[in-house]
């Protein structure tokens, strides 16, 4: 179940993000641009989906290089400083190489070239895929919303060449 908290977006910085996240072990925080935070612990077959999830992207990653990273990373996604989290992500290197060694410490300001969500029990579907609309709009060319419970996926743009995932292991995770 996520739960959102409001708080002034002045308030939360990434520093005080990254604080949050450390003290609550087992959470994880999502910033969204009007400041509200958004906390959702994974239940076991969710972090096993994203878990599977990741492990597709990180093969891809070897052949195509670039970088998977799981539900753990936060990017700095748009003008207003949301920092998002999707369940599974990659970047490609040209991407990785743009940024300097200061934006490569911290959140990485951009939206992940594959970004992949995956609606957990708690949420509504609608919500997962606007995530992922979300994504696409701030510079991912390819996003995907999974919903476990109904096998429906929606997929946003195009995956990048030889990117083949494969969603029923994902749902069967």
């Amino acid at each position: 179940m996520a739960i959102s908290l409001k708080i002034p977006l002045v308030l939360v910085d990434d520093d005080d993000l990254v604080r949050v996240s450390r003290e609550n072990p087992g959470y994880r925080f999502e910033r969204e641009e009007d400041g509200t935070l958004t906390v959702s612990p994974n239940f076991t077959v969710g972090a096993a989906q994203s878990g599977q999830t990741y492990h597709q992207l990180l093969v891809y990653s070897q052949r195509a290089g670039g970088r998977a990273v799981d539900s753990s990373a936060g990017f700095k996604i748009g003008r207003r400083g949301a920092v998002k989290a999707p369940d599974a992500s990659w970047v490609s290197q040209p991407r990785i190489d743009a940024l300097t060694v200061a934006e490569r410490a911290g959140f990485w300001p951009l939206s992940p070239d594959v970004a992949i969500e995956i609606k957990s029990a708690s949420d509504d579907f609608k919500d997962t895929v606007a995530k992922i609309g979300f994504y696409r709009k701030h510079g991912s060319t390819y996003a995907v919303a999974i919903d476990p419970a109904t096998r429906e996926v929606v997929q946003l743009g195009i995956a990048p060449h030889d990117l083949t995932l494969d969603f029923d292991e994902i749902i069967d995770a």
